[in-house]
């Protein structure tokens, strides 16, 4: 299931510009190479940022998955989402699927995909899932958040307030 709010078709189409920075998948980028991956499966793909970069630069076989229908829409128009294969969808509805069995060396979980399995069932049903889709050998790469850094404290309207003009949608707060 979704998280309602990004599978509003408004909240998908202003996501990007209201968070142009992903240097945050430099790294990812840098676990493609690292592995030699040659197929990735990046589950919770959001708008298809990442896929869309993957399949431009490293001409790779990459499958975004994600339940939010509006997001994997805003995905699908993207430079080079036609390299891509995009699934409105879930790990788990992926490992059910023979067709996805074993197939990629590399699945990743972008931003604060992870968080998104609040207890241990649900993460371990991703991670099953997740290592169904791998081959053997492959890699999984996620990210997790240090509350030592005590990120949430700089999250106030005075330090992150925007207002963005969105292409189609005219001036979005934030």
């Amino acid at each position: 299931m979704p998280d309602a709010i990004f599978d509003h078709p408004r909240v998908a189409r202003v996501y990007d510009p209201l968070d142009p920075d992903r240097t945050d998948l430099e790294t990812y980028m840098d676990l493609v190479d690292k592995f030699g991956a040659t197929a990735v499966l990046d589950v919770g793909c959001g708008t298809g940022t990442f896929c869309s970069r993957l399949a431009a630069e490293r001409g790779i076989r990459v499958l975004g998955v994600d339940p939010a229908g509006a997001s994997v829409d805003v995905a699908r128009t993207k430079t080079d989402s036609d390299r891509v294969t995009w699934v409105v969808g879930t790990a788990s509805d992926m490992a059910a699927d023979a067709v996805h069995r074993q197939q990629y060396d590399l699945a990743t979980m972008t931003a604060n995909v992870a968080q998104v399995f609040l207890d241990d069932e649900a993460w371990l049903v991703n991670l099953r899932a997740v290592r169904a889709c791998l081959r053997p050998g492959g890699h999984v790469a996620f990210e997790s958040r240090a509350p030592s850094d005590r990120a949430w404290e700089r999250w106030t309207k005075e330090l992150t307030h925007q207002v963005v003009e969105v292409e189609g949608e005219g001036p979005v707060e934030d």
